[in-house]
């Protein structure tokens, strides 16, 4: 008995040092959606030993993008995934945010196979599905390019039906509605059940002179913690890239991931992995920031009602989280 007692002080003490070296590390509240992709990531991250990455990382779960703004804005939460069009619109009433990118996923519009390989203009007199509301950037910049190339609005030749991504899919199959544009990831289960995409976000680029991925969503934190935590976000941003470089080239990683294998059928992940991989980003620097001005201006010329801009006329530099993660592909 008295061996037993021995032995187990002795392990205590071997393993004190350990914990108390955690507890002296800096502690990352990140917040995401309880329902978010985001998680695929996070699934691995929240295994690290902190004292591996140099930080304790505690994830906050929320349950809308709005749930997300509110938390960065309140102090709840230090980093969340979010849009960098939103970010520098804050910048106009003194809340000063820095962007990271983090994927270049993008919308994509994908159509019945009645109209597989044909143009846009072949929506004329269709139903439309879109998720994300009217106020949002895939709608505006999808008819911007409607009405760059064929001069044709699709607010006005189509039958819009806004509503959430899972009921447009099901709407679509059913054939109550000739096209989706929706999130890149329920446009990879559309195109694993057959259906063609008719434009992908960079086929919009493209059109506006924009040759390269731009990042859609990235990291956001305030400005001045991320100056005040600066060896931190660093260190974060590498483990995130980092995790998700060995989720682009390791397919047995996938395999663990809860959050995927358990929400998706096997069926769909194959084309659920390719959509993520693709999105990944692989440049950052004044070439991207350049691009994303150029966004900025089609959307604030095609944005009607400036519901997305306000007066927001260019992207501020002191957006741009500056970090040697990306920035060697620039």
């Amino acid at each position: 008995m008295r061996i037993a007692v021995l032995i187990s002080s002795f392990l205590v003490l071997l393993l004190l040092p350990t914990a108390h070296a955690s507890s002296q590390l800096p502690v990352l509240r990140v917040g995401v959606l309880t329902y978010g992709t985001l998680n695929w990531e996070l699934d691995i991250a929240k295994q690290d030993a902190p004292e591996n990455v140099g930080y304790q990382l505690e994830l906050v779960p929320l349950g809308s993008p709005q749930a997300l703004t509110i938390a960065l804005q309140g102090g709840a939460v230090d980093m969340i995934i979010g849009d960098w069009l939103w970010a520098a619109r804050q910048h106009l009433h003194q809340r000063e945010f820095y962007f990271y990118p983090y994927s270049t996923a993008a919308g994509t519009l994908i159509a019945s196979p009645a109209l597989s390989n044909q143009s846009i203009k072949a929506l004329d007199g269709k139903t439309l599905g879109i998720a994300g509301g009217k106020a949002n950037k895939n709608y505006i910049l999808y008819r911007a390019y409607a009405l760059k190339q064929f001069n044709v609005d699709i607010a006005s030749i189509t039958t819009i039906k806004f509503a959430a991504p899972p009921m447009l899919n099901s709407l679509l199959k059913r054939g109550d509605i000739d096209a989706v544009l929706t999130f890149w990831h329920y446009a990879a289960v559309l195109t694993n059940d057959n259906y063609t995409p008719m434009l992908t976000m960079q086929d919009i680029l493209n059109s506006f002179g924009i040759q390269k991925e731009v990042p859609v969503l990235g990291w956001l934190f305030k400005r001045e913690w991320g100056d005040q935590h600066a060896e931190l976000v660093n260190a974060f941003l590498q483990r995130s890239y980092a995790i998700r470089s060995m989720l682009n080239k390791q397919d047995d990683m996938w395999k663990n991931i809860n959050s995927f294998t358990s929400k998706y059928p096997a069926s769909v992940q194959p084309a659920l992995i390719s959509a993520y991989r693709a999105g990944i980003p692989t440049r950052w620097g004044p070439a991207t920031w350049q691009d994303m001005q150029t966004i900025l201006r089609v959307i604030k010329q095609y944005d009607d009602a400036q519901t997305l801009t306000g007066q927001l006329d260019t992207l501020p530099t002191s957006l741009f989280w500056q970090n040697t993660v990306l920035g060697s592909h620039e």
